[in-house]
């Protein structure tokens, strides 16, 4: 099994297909579950996976407080806004990786404007995968702006948005802790982390756990910690996890092992 680390994978792309919506949940299931794994490997999701997804498919996981023509608007408007996003960075359209212009005025005025029509998109698509989605990018491109604050607002404004059983809420919450922790909140990232693990069905609830694991050891909360290691270890025994943070967890184990006993009251 693989090692937890940061390598340097390459965004998993959607296909892009012309058929109905007949394989709709199977197709989003595939596409969701190659977008965990590709934010597992690594700390933030580049801009332009919403639109990737909504372009295979008019919704995802099981949802359906929309009907599909109303869906199929949604997806419509968020995979045009990704196009003309992509245009204004220097790409192609049908691109899914986000050029960086040369000129970084340019970028950064690019950036805070289609973070307004982000925001604008979720708010006509509120209650919908749409609009998780939506505040997604948006909150990428705060984080890009070097605005954690306000990426982190919108990031839970974006977890509250998307369905509790889709593993876009797993992605959602996972970089809510990533952005936790960029800040010292090593506790409330620990407990973002348990929270994307436990979304049914996430690839990399293992991965979300043991991150959960270390960020309750940086809190200074070792019980938490190794709580989490020992549960790691007897649900997959073969898990070989980082090696900055195995190390650190058999640290706190060895301790563990070799605390003395509490005296037993008189």
């Amino acid at each position: 099994m693989r090692a937890l680390s940061d390598p340097e994978d390459k965004i998993p792309v959607a296909k892009h297909h012309k058929d109905g919506p007949a394989d709709t949940l199977e197709e989003l299931e595939s596409v969701g579950e190659r977008l965990a794994q590709w934010v597992g490997a690594n700390p933030a999701i580049v801009l332009g996976i919403a639109g990737a997804i909504l372009l295979g498919a008019a919704s995802f996981g099981g949802y359906r407080a929309f009907s599909h023509a109303q869906a199929d608007k949604a997806s419509t408007s968020l995979a045009k806004l990704h196009g003309e996003f992509v245009a204004a960075m220097g790409g192609k359209a049908n691109e899914v990786e986000i050029p960086e212009p040369a000129n970084p005025e340019t970028a950064k005025a690019t950036r805070t404007e289609y973070a307004d029509k982000y925001i604008a998109v979720a708010k006509e698509w509120s209650g919908t995968p749409t609009a998780a989605l939506s505040l997604l990018e948006a909150g990428e491109l705060f984080a890009k702006l070097g605005n954690p604050d306000r990426a982190l607002e919108v990031l839970l404004q974006a977890s509250g948005q998307a369905p509790a059983d889709s593993p876009i809420r797993a992605v959602i919450t996972s970089r809510i802790g990533h952005l936790q922790e960029e800040k010292g909140d090593f506790e409330a990232a620990a407990r973002s982390y348990e929270t994307a693990a436990a979304v049914p069905g996430f690839p990399l609830h293992t991965d979300a756990l043991a991150q959960a694991a270390r960020c309750w050891a940086e809190a200074g909360k070792p019980e938490q910690a190794l709580a989490l290691y020992q549960r790691l270890k007897s649900d997959s025994p073969d898990l070989k996890l980082a090696p900055h943070i195995e190390a650190r967890l058999q640290e706190i184990e060895a301790r563990s092992s070799t605390s003395p006993a509490p005296a037993a009251k008189p």
